[in-house]
């Protein structure tokens, strides 16, 4: 209880501070999901540098029920992610958390104000969107490993039938736990380009396997190796 009356009373006397800057620049986000629907109750998380992974240097208010919110920073360049936690945390994404992905780069000079659409997703979400509905699946299964062989936490696998990576890949998968394990359903029969990634959505991916799964196995193990941050 401490701690979230410390951390209101410190947001409370930052958000005064800036509200009385004459310089002060307004970031005003509007956040939907992946159908275009308004979201409510996610947080801008603004970073004073392109090191996203760890505690932001401001975060907005949650977004109202039309998906819009806004935050008051000094000038400056930033970085922009949108999340919803479901646990209200400022830890790291769980299964169930929504989030916008890569950072959006903001010049955010004095007496600016810019507004940014966000679109967040659940990655289980974006799998099953796109998981084929046909009855002969296969169930691909096994670790995301670095290149020495060690199990990558906070990881992904996906597969797509092409190897153009200018587009999202077809199937993804939840993300790893700390065994660096993953499970992804895909069509059997067809050639899939299978790589991963810690970056949500993968841009300019690049596959490190071709596997084609072969009809009538349930399931079947493959490794796969880290792709570039």
């Amino acid at each position: 209880m401490r701690g979230a009356a410390l951390r209101a009373t410190l947001w409370l006397a930052l958000t005064g501070f800036l509200a009385g800057a004459a310089d002060a620049a307004v970031l005003r986000g509007r956040v939907t999901d992946v159908d275009g629907k308004p979201m409510a109750g996610v947080k801008l998380f603004v970073y004073d540098s392109a090191h996203v992974r760890r505690p932001a240097t401001f975060i907005s208010p949650p977004s109202a029920g039309d998906g819009t919110t806004a935050v008051r920073v000094p000038p400056g360049t930033y970085w922009v992610v949108a999340r919803l936690k479901l646990d209200e945390s400022y830890g790291p994404l769980m299964p169930g958390d929504k989030h916008s992905g890569e950072p959006a780069v903001m010049d955010l000079t004095a007496d600016a104000e810019i507004e940014q659409d966000f679109t967040v997703a659940d990655i289980r979400d974006l799998g099953r969107m796109r998981r084929p509905m046909a009855a002969d699946l296969v169930k691909l299964a096994g670790r995301v490993l670095d290149g020495d062989g060690n199990p990558v936490a906070n990881a992904f696998v996906f597969a797509s039938a092409t190897s153009d990576n200018s587009r999202m890949p077809d199937y993804i998968s939840a993300w790893t736990g700390a065994d660096g394990r993953y499970t992804l359903i895909v069509p059997a029969g067809h050639k899939q380009y299978v790589g991963s990634s810690r970056r949500f959505p993968p841009s300019a991916w690049r596959a490190s396997a071709e596997f084609v799964p072969s009809p009538g196995t349930a399931d079947s193990a493959l490794d796969v190796g880290l792709g570039p941050d």
